[in-house]
């Protein structure tokens, strides 16, 4: 039986260090043989510019006056881990399958789509609402899944091999940015017009493409496209000792056996640096 080991949010460090209260857009609700993760999309400030990640003092301080507060992005978060969970709960467990999952899903996204209705959109200070997630249901020997974006799972045996990982489906976007479309236009993230084009003209839009293959990407915001992107999955258990699962801020903690190892025995050490991050670990015990 997989048991819940360990589960947190941790701010982001910098924010920490000069006493700072930051605007966590990270959600997690982690139950017994149930989880979600959302990680709301960080958007731009109050005024419309971008927030670059900050490096000192004046810059942490200005991100805090500056970002919106309340988010919008931890609203989504918030909306998506607790449906998840209640839509489950509220389920046939015993029934459970992808197919259930992805419906699950789309509404949960449909739920987050009331939070942009009558929005007027425009790409920068008022963009959509959105998150991208992980969540799954730990069923006997098999773990019913789905992931939207970069937010992860990955199962390990006991020698912390991973023996499954969901797919990163903002990577492709990621790719073609930085191999393509960057030598062929001048591209700045701290311009709006960039900002723009990669959230209207990318972001949920499946029908985009390049050399025949899609270089768009998703996150739910609601909107009937998101849809596309939702991955679900039905993992086999057999010889898993560890179910993890985390947003994007603990992705550097996951790319060294041996770290992933020293994270197995004491997941404590995710608080000691990095971004704003969520971890879950489960571990089967006979």
């Amino acid at each position: 039986m997989f048991k819940l080991k360990f589960a947190k949010t941790c701010d982001n460090t910098i924010f920490e260090k000069y006493h700072l209260k930051p605007v966590v857009e990270d959600y997690y609700i982690a139950k017994e043989e149930m989880f979600c993760i959302a990680d709301g999309v960080t958007r731009d400030s109050i005024e419309g510019k971008a927030v670059p990640y900050p490096k000192n003092e004046k810059e942490a301080t200005a991100w805090v006056q500056t970002y919106p507060n309340p988010s919008g992005a931890f609203e989504s978060a918030k909306i998506c881990s607790n449906q998840f969970i209640q839509y489950l709960e509220a389920g046939d467990r015993q029934k459970i399958s992808k197919n259930k999952i992805l419906e699950i899903v789309k509404n949960v996204n449909q739920d987050i789509l009331k939070i942009n209705e009558n929005r007027q959109i425009d790409y920068l200070a008022n963009d959509y609402y959105g998150c991208v997630a992980v969540g799954g249901y730990i069923s006997s020997n098999t773990l019913y899944c789905f992931s939207i974006g970069d937010c992860h799972i990955i199962t390990l045996d006991e020698n912390a091999h991973i023996q499954f990982e969901t797919i990163n489906n903002h990577k492709a976007f990621e790719d073609y940015l930085e191999n393509v479309y960057c030598k062929q236009h001048t591209y700045d993230w701290n311009c709006a017009k960039d900002r723009m084009m990669v959230r209207r003209d990318y972001r949920n839009k499946p029908e985009v493409k390049y050399n025949g293959k899609e270089v768009s990407f998703g996150i739910l915001t609601g909107e009937k496209e998101a849809e596309h992107y939702i991955e679900t999955y039905a993992v086999d258990l057999t010889n898993v000792k560890y179910i993890c699962a985390y947003s994007d801020g603990c992705e550097p903690y996951f790319k060294d056996k041996e770290i992933i190892k020293k994270i197995l025995e004491k997941p404590e050490i995710i608080e000691r640096e990095g971004k704003e991050r969520t971890l879950v670990i489960y571990e089967y015990e006979k």
